[in-house]
Parts: C-alpha cells; structure tokens; sequence
C-alpha cells in the first residue's frame, strides 16, 4: 500500500514539472496541434518515468535480479526444530491503510461522477429534438448555450434560429478533431490524481486548446477575425453556468481565445523550443533509475569504515527465529524469465513493518528502490562482507552511515517483485555468496 502511494506521488510529481514547464515556455505559442499533442502525451510520460527502470533496465555483473520462489518445507534438520507459537503483537494504527482507503474512495466519486454525467447528456439527447445533418447531428435541446459532444451539437431548441453559422462551424471543428476523447482523457486523468491541483489547470489548458483550434480553423474558412470575436462576446451575456465536464463556455478561456485570435502567428523557428522537454524527461528518468553497483565502490568505502572484530551473527529480523525461514540458500527456483536459478540466500517470513536489524558493525552502502529487489539496502563490513536486505517496507538509515550491530535499519514489506511480505537476506565475501544460516546465531 505504501508503494502505491509512493508511486502515485512520484507519477504527480513529474506530471507537475512537464507541465508547468509547458505554462512557462510553450503555452503562449500559436501550434495549437503541436501543444495538444503535448498535453495529452504529458499524463503518459509522467505515468511511465516513474517505471522507467523496469521498461529499461540497466544491466550490471553485481546486481541481478531475485527469482521468486515458493514456500518450502524446512529440510530434516530444521524439522526437529521445536514450533514456537509466538504472541501477536498489537499493530499501531496504520496510516497507509487510511490513506490509500481515503484515495480510492475520492477516485471512486470522481468516476461515478464521470458516468453520472455521460450518462445526463444522453438522456437529455433522448428527450430533444434530433436533426441529422451532414457528419453530425443538430440536437434542439434544453441547455442555454451551443456546446458539442462527440458527433452531437446541442444547441437551444429556443434559439435555434439565432445563432450563426460561424458557431455551427466551430463545433463542427470539435466533432471532427475528436476533442471529446480528449475530455473523457482528462477526465479520468484527475479521476486517479485527484489530490494534485495541478491537474485541474490541465484540464483548462487542454480545452483552451481545443477552442484555440476551432477558432483558427474557422478563421482559415473565411471568417472575419472582428465578427466572429463579436459572436462570442455576445454569448457572454446569454450564458449560464452548465457542467463543466462538456460545455467549453468560459469567461477566462474566452479572454485567452480573443489574444490567441489577436496575435501573431509564433515564428517556426520557436517549435525548438519544444526539445526542452527532451533533457527535462531524460533527466527525470535517470532521477527514477538507480545506479550500476560496481564492487570497486564498495571496496574503496570499506577501506575507509571502522574495521569490525565480530563475525556477522545476528538474526536479521527482530523477535523471529529460523523457523520463519520459507526459503533456504541453495533451492533452485524459476526466476521472471523462466529460467533454473539457484536462491542466492534467505528468505524470512514476517509481519509488515517488523523492525530488520543490521548483522553487523558496517556502513550503509545503499538504501533505495532497486528493481525487483524493492527497497534495498547493501551494508559493507571489515575483511570484503556484505550483508544485503530486500524487500523492505522503509528505511530507518540513509546511505553513508554507519550502523552497528543490532541497529534498526528498515522494516520488513513487500517492495519489488515479491508474493508476499518477508525479507531475502544474503551474505557476501568479496563478491561471493554464502550460506547465511552458517553466520546466524
């Protein structure tokens, strides 16, 4: 649960820098086809960078991935251990829980608001008067103002004499450009990222586009720039506040549309500036895709780091034993890709946000996100060991600090490619792995 709030953040996150760089360096430019090929394209990316190293991994000799294994009977030795039935321990109040129920119940009301209003157009369609015109149908509603949906104009039934063809042909441009896909798009965007603001002013972006490129191409058609500013200043006085999830009439966006009608056309030579975005993505890709581990580093740290006398010893999670081990170093297992593995340590059962202790004295060589591994965290010791932790549900460490042994570094989870919440524990001696249960008291 944590993970999912953590990635609709970061997916808001990189949403709301593309587009604010979009306010700031394309939104007053005249490509209207250009800047609303970019709008809808920004929910995309923003949804991808985030995933970015799963759909491009970065391949390295010291970081692969874990198989997923099964659970598994505990060999003859471990059999004759004696089950130890241990007390549960009460669970603090989980804020993730609240949360994410708190999201999905928002975004619930978002999509039946979504239905709800798809839903009203319909039945106001199936109470009105239809005319069926060429590509679209002329739909004499009870509505205050001409607006268009799909291939549907609605207009009013008492009006419908009085409004000009210019109007007629700029919804027509909607119905042709397909604009209403557009809104169910944005619609069902801010659906899911309800929380950030920012997604609100998209929407009004998007449509401001829209209606920038109805304008021009009824312009292109032949319409005076004057007149047709007139039409639309007079449906200022007929208006009336209709739902916003169809009707395009808008005060603000009318101002926008008089200026973008008004203005010179952008020089060509600006559609450059549209390669800003380019850095920018690949910038916030490398921001979600963690580094190669080279052995080199780690070395050159351990040389530094206070030299440990202990051997590594301790259990790794607190209050648990070998009898929540499921799965033992050495078990052959089938990996993602289908291929035999050999498990390359331990894997411990446990409740999520169980404290995970470090092993031994030692620094903090790495605590992120890494692929399949989930939230990892790699700690260097004396003479070339390594402990590694996966899986994890958070951190209690950052990188480059020292822990000693029996220090709380993390809390068990289920990050990354994993079934179910445990750690896989793993020892490693100059690059090598070993048996952990030879190391555990």
């Amino acid at each position: 649960m944590t993970n999912m709030i953590l990635c609709l953040i970061q997916m808001a996150s990189v949403f709301s820098v593309l587009y604010l760089l979009y306010i700031l360096f394309l939104n007053t430019l005249t490509f209207h086809n250009v800047n609303r090929l970019v709008l809808l394209l920004l929910p995309i990316v923003s949804i991808i960078i985030p995933f970015s190293e799963y759909l491009f991994p970065t391949l390295s000799s010291n970081i692969i991935e874990i198989p997923l294994f099964e659970k598994v009977t505990f060999d003859t030795i471990h059999k004759q251990l004696q089950t130890i039935e241990q007390p549960l321990r009460e669970a603090s109040f989980n804020y993730s829980v609240l949360l994410v129920f708190i999201y999905w119940l928002v975004f619930t009301i978002y999509f039946i608001r979504i239905i709800f209003h798809i839903r009203q157009l319909f039945i106001l369609r199936k109470k009105s008067i239809i005319q069926q015109k060429k590509g679209y149908q002329l739909v004499a509603a009870n509505v205050s103002d001409i607006f268009s949906y799909f291939n549907w104009i609605f207009i009013p039934k008492h009006k419908i004499e009085q409004y000009n063809p210019e109007i007629i042909e700029h919804e027509k441009v909607h119905i042709q450009l397909k604009h209403s896909w557009d809104v169910i798009f944005s619609e069902i965007y801010i659906a899911f990222f309800w929380f950030n603001p920012l997604t609100y002013f998209y929407r009004k972006s998007l449509k401001s586009v829209h209606e920038f490129q109805a304008d021009n191409r009824v312009l292109q058609n032949g319409a005076r720039t004057s007149k047709y500013i007139q039409l639309l200043l007079q449906g200022v006085e007929i208006h009336q506040k209709t739902n916003n999830f169809y009707n395009y009439f808008n005060q603000s966006i009318l101002k926008k549309r008089v200026i973008m009608m008004t203005k010179p056309k952008s020089n060509h030579m600006l559609k450059i500036t549209y390669i800003l975005l380019l850095p920018v993505c690949t910038f916030l890709t490398s921001a979600f895709t963690s580094p190669m581990v080279d052995s080199s580093v780690y070395l050159d740290i351990l040389e530094d780091s206070t030299i440990i006398s202990k051997p590594i010893s301790l259990f790794p999670v607190q209050k648990e034993t070998v009898e929540n081990i499921t799965t033992f170093f050495g078990v052959m297992g089938k990996h993602s890709n289908k291929k035999n593995v050999v498990h390359g340590g331990i894997d411990i059962r446990g409740k999520s946000g169980t404290p995970i202790l470090a092993t031994a004295d030692g620094i903090v060589n790495k605590a992120a996100m890494v692929g399949d591994w989930g939230n990892l965290i790699i700690i260097t010791h004396a003479d070339g060991y390594e402990t590694w932790y996966a899986h994890l549900k958070g951190f209690n460490i950052i990188e480059n600090q020292s822990v000693k042994k029996g220090d709380i570094i993390g809390y068990l989870g289920n990050s990354g490619k994993s079934k179910e919440s445990h750690l896989h524990y793993e020892i490693k001696y100059n690059g090598k792995r070993l048996n952990p249960i030879n190391y555990l008291k």
